[in-house]
């Protein structure tokens, strides 16, 4: 459970580091620049913790999906970007996929 609470601040920090950057850039905010750099610090530094124990293709699978999906969804709030068919049918998708990959890997684990 301990590795699992440094992949949810891993992706968290990603997904406010991502979120600003864009603000950063669009607003000419040296704040979100500054605050990019501490949060992809931070997501990275929790990742390295949190594949300790999770394993890589479940916890970098994780990061980077969930991660886009959450990004997805909050500049759809944030920057209002448009939130269509396509990337809502990709945002599923993302879920189904990391849903099987993460069945995939404990599956295998559990055969002789």
């Amino acid at each position: 459970m301990y590795y699992w609470i440094f992949m949810i601040i891993a992706i968290l920090a990603e997904v406010i580091g991502t979120l600003s950057m864009k603000y950063g850039m669009t607003h000419a905010s040296s704040i979100g620049i500054k605050l990019m750099y501490i949060m992809i610090i931070l997501s990275y530094s929790s990742l390295c913790i949190a594949v300790k124990r999770i394993p890589l293709a479940i916890a970098y699978g994780a990061w980077e999906s969930l991660g886009m999906v959450l990004i997805a969804l909050f500049s759809t709030l944030l920057f209002a970007e448009p939130l269509g068919a396509a990337k809502i049918s990709g945002i599923l998708l993302i879920i189904i996929g990391m849903l099987m990959l993460n069945n995939g890997i404990y599956s295998f684990r559990k055969q002789p």
